[in-house]
């Protein structure tokens, strides 16, 4: 599947502590002011890609939004629903299941489908992120509207010093294993390449005198590709902000978010 690379066994054990901690954490609540302020008063039914977790959705089905959700990571869904429970929310195979971004498939169209945490960079390819929209299109209603948001890299602050053959190791965090308490040591290993637009990552996973090693890849995408590929899968109205509040996009030449709203 194109959008499983984050799918083993460490993310699901590091993933919500990560969202809780520093700059993530106030980029996490940016995303889900953005999306509870998009989504308030919509009574119609919602879907979120990638559902990861449920750090948003689990927010947005708690203030009373209808939503449904899909991940491809196995292990990122039991965490959901493990949370789900414990907060008495429905996370049954009817409101939440496993699909993969580029083919999922529903019975019913969809007042709004988000994508949010720039998960649609997980696809790595165009043709992959084209069938992507190709599928939110064919599921959201008449009128309906995907709301996504993405970062932008910086050039010279971030792309052009990951390009080398031997890239160097980076810390990412250490964090607490959730049933035994011990201690995860996470660092990665990142490799760009500029033609394609990708981030290749390695990520060290050390834990009680062992390392795993995974891989990951993303693909980023600059405004005015972005809209072509809209276009391409046959959307033709959309609104783009640089902020979770509505402020204008003026590019930056730090990394950068975009927040869109793309209109069926």
């Amino acid at each position: 599947m194109p959008d499983a690379n984050y799918d083993n066994p460490w993310w699901p054990l590091i993933y919500d502590q990560w969202n809780e901690r520093g700059a993530r954490q106030q980029t996490h609540e940016r995303e889900f002011h953005f999306y509870s302020r998009q989504l308030a008063g919509e009574a119609g039914s919602i879907l979120e890609v990638a559902c990861g977790t449920g750090s948003i959705l689990l927010r947005l089905l708690h203030e009373g939004v209808d939503i449904r959700g899909f991940d491809c990571a196995t292990g990122m869904l039991a965490v959901l629903r493990r949370k789900a429970a414990a907060l008495g929310l429905d996370a049954s195979d009817r409101r939440v299941c496993c699909q993969d971004m580029v083919d999922f498939c529903y019975d019913q169209s969809f007042a709004a489908i988000l994508i949010p945490a720039s998960s649609f960079m997980l696809l790595p390819s165009q043709t992959a992120q084209i069938a992507c929209l190709e599928r939110i299109r064919a599921h959201l209603a008449f009128g309906g509207r995907l709301l996504m948001n993405f970062y932008i890299p910086s050039l010279a602050d971030d792309l052009l010093a990951h390009v080398s053959p031997s890239p160097s190791l980076e810390e990412f965090g250490e964090f607490t294993h959730p049933e035994t308490g011990r201690l995860i040591s996470v660092w990665f290993k990142k490799t760009v390449d500029l033609g394609e637009q990708t981030e290749h990552y390695q990520w060290f996973f050390a834990y009680d005198g062992e390392t795993a090693v995974e891989s990951m890849t993303a693909r980023w995408i600059y405004k005015e590709e972005f809209q072509l590929l809209l276009r391409l899968a046959g959307f033709s109205r959309w609104q783009l902000f640089g902020t979770h509040d509505g402020q204008p996009y003026a590019g930056s030449k730090e990394v950068g978010m975009t927040y869109w709203v793309v209109n069926r």
